[in-house]
Parts: C-alpha cells; structure tokens; sequence
C-alpha cells in the first residue's frame, strides 16, 4: 500500500487539506472564508476522501474515480477564491487556498496517471498468461 508512488501522492494531498482545514479553523481566516459555504463542505470532505482512496489499492477502478472525483472538489475551492480575488479582495488566505489547492490538484493527476499505469500492467501480465 504505502510502497505505491500514488499512496505517496495521496498521502501528500491529505496532509496538504488537512493543513487547509487547520487554517480554515483559525478565527481569524474564518470570517473570509465562512461566506462561501460550498468551501466549509469541501475542506473537511478532501482529507476524507484521499484517506478512503489510500486504502482502495485492490480496486484501482474505484480509485480513479475517487481521485477524479477529488480533483474536481480540489478545483472548486480554486475557482471561488480566483473570483474574489480578481473582484479585488487581497487577503492572503484566498491566495494560499488557491495555491494549495491547486498543488493538491496536480498531486491527485498524478496519483490517477500512476493508478492507471498499475492498472494497465495487470491487464498486460493478465493478457500474458
């Protein structure tokens, strides 16, 4: 399990939305980000999911899915903080979720484009025998 390069991706991305959560938890980010609603849902769903897909490893089809699934959670937050930041808000909370929301995003490509190599190498052993 852990000895897979996606468990590694995936283990990264819940460690990054976990930091997000924390920050998101802080009095004084929670204001900012309190107004969008969708964001609270995300931020506590994202660790959850990566932590269920981290032990899918015998169903690698589920896997995919979960992490396609994390990757568009991943760009919503994205897509609602770049708003208001080019509305003209300036806080600097809306730019490290941004960041690191899209750092989640490429980690989770790339964990979904390992899951699909695996999954391609059993179907050619399968074929094999």
């Amino acid at each position: 399990m852990i000895q897979r390069i996606q468990s590694l991706y995936l283990l990264l991305v819940i460690l990054f939305s976990s930091a997000l959560v924390y920050l998101f938890l802080q009095p004084e980010n929670e204001s900012i980000l309190a107004s969008i609603y969708w964001l609270d849902l995300i931020f506590y769903t994202i660790p959850l999911l990566s932590f269920v897909c981290v032990f899918l490893y015998g169903k690698r089809k589920v896997q995919v899915v979960v992490c396609l699934v994390l990757i568009l959670f991943n760009l919503i937050p994205v897509i609602i903080c770049g708003l208001k930041v080019y509305n003209g808000s300036s806080d600097m909370i809306l730019y490290i979720v941004i960041g690191i929301s899209l750092l989640e995003s490429i980690l989770l490509l790339l964990a979904r484009r390992a899951i699909l190599k695996d999954e391609k190498l059993v179907r050619s052993i399968d074929r094999i025998r």
